[in-house]
């Protein structure tokens, strides 16, 4: 579950040192941010794809979806690596992200159907810091693919993890039972949906989620630019980017460690409370500095926000997924839908407004924060008044 759900990551974080090489292959200025479109496309065909996978893994099962998904993936980074144009390049980035939904929406599914409330925020962690592992070495394999060859190896090397991921599955069990399986007709899709947004828990959290997701996806869009046109630092760029890997990493071991002793709603609240901390710390450092803080203090202070935001989000999305039950791939296809696709979108406002410096980055990631904090208070009300 932990390599299904790093598909995605594995298509991201392999890529980001290949922009500097795509960029003159592709005619591009060498500080254009176009090509910033092949991660928010591919975020976007994810949140398309989690609308398909969802309801149809309620309906047949999990395991087949998983290897149809797969080998559209594999399909998809062909495409991509054999592509003449940006305007193919662009496509095949948005039926990959639609294959990538496939594994990311499955392990949630997976994991809901065998484990619920902390002991799921528990597994949910465990799989996280797997997760988080890969985009350590992802970066430095991505660079090494450019520099043996051409960004087109990078493409060419999402199809074999693909591959090696299928070969993995085949000793994967079914975990949804025949008789908790739903009719695939469109009434009952449409009043699933309906079912997982009426649950103000659910709905509650997945907002939240998706704040947060608004500001770490232009961490994750732009941070290769800030550090080679904000701050003209371009070999900064891989050595950070593996180091926020490992500190991802660390929180989820330190939040599962956590969940033994703590129930997962007070943990989830706490860590909103820091990223709304840390944020308003960033904010009022570039502010401060007139949008270019050292980048020291920027570091810094950008690491703790987005250490923040990975100990809340596989806790909430726990606490989002817990009231589903046998309905658990159509509330991950939801959850998935709202955090990847609103959340794409909200991180393209951010990533379009970088010129030169950092102020719209510290101005997302307060007020998403502040608006991820809200989401959750106004879930957690609806979980007392449950309890009582």
């Amino acid at each position: 579950m932990a390599l299904a759900s790093a598909m995605a990551a594995i298509a991201i974080d392999t890529l980001l040192p290949a922009f500097e090489q795509m960029r003159p292959a592709f005619g591009l200025d060498s500080d254009s941010t176009r090509l910033s479109l092949t991660l928010t496309l591919f975020f976007a065909g994810m949140a398309v794809g989690t609308l398909f996978y969802g309801p149809l893994a309620d309906a047949i099962g999990r395991k087949p979806l998983l290897f149809v998904s797969l080998g559209l993936y594999a399909a998809a980074a062909v495409v991509g690596a054999l592509a003449p144009s940006l305007e193919v390049l662009l496509a095949s980035r948005f039926v990959w992200g639609f294959a990538a939904a496939g594994p990311r929406t499955l392990t949630q599914a997976i994991v809901r159907d065998r484990f619920s409330g902390t002991a799921m925020a528990r597994a949910m962690t465990l799989i996280q810091t797997a997760f988080f592992l890969g985009p350590i070495l992802a970066p430095i394999l991505g660079k090494g693919l450019v520099a043996l060859g051409s960004w087109r190896y990078v493409m060419v090397f999402g199809a074999v993890s693909a591959g090696v991921l299928a070969l993995w599955s085949l000793r994967l069990p079914e975990t949804l039972a025949e008789e908790n399986r739903r009719p695939l007709t469109v009434g009952n899709t449409v009043a699933g949906f309906r079912s997982v947004i009426a649950n103000r828990t659910t709905l509650g959290y997945t907002l939240a989620v998706t704040f947060g997701f608004g500001a770490f996806f232009s961490f994750l869009a732009s941070s290769e630019l800030i550090f080679v046109d904000v701050y003209s630092r371009p070999s900064w760029f891989v050595p950070y980017f593996s180091t926020m890997s490992t500190i991802a990493a660390g929180v989820s071991v330190m939040t599962n460690r956590m969940l033994r002793r703590v129930e997962a709603g007070p943990l989830a609240l706490r860590s909103g409370v820091a990223l709304v901390v840390t944020s308003g710390a960033l904010l009022a450092a570039t502010a401060a500095a007139s949008g270019l803080p050292r980048i020291g203090v920027w570091i810094l202070l950008f690491s703790l926000a987005n250490a923040s935001f990975i100990g809340f989000f596989p806790v909430a999305i726990s606490l989002a997924l817990e009231p589903m039950g046998a309905m658990a791939g159509t509330a991950a296809a939801v959850v998935g839908f709202c955090t990847t696709g609103v959340g794409a979108v909200l991180a393209a406002i951010t990533d379009r407004a970088i010129d030169g410096d950092v102020m719209p980055i510290g101005v997302s990631y307060f007020v998403y924060g502040v608006l991820a904090l809200a989401c959750q208070l106004w879930a957690r009300r609806e979980t007392r008044r449950a309890a009582v």
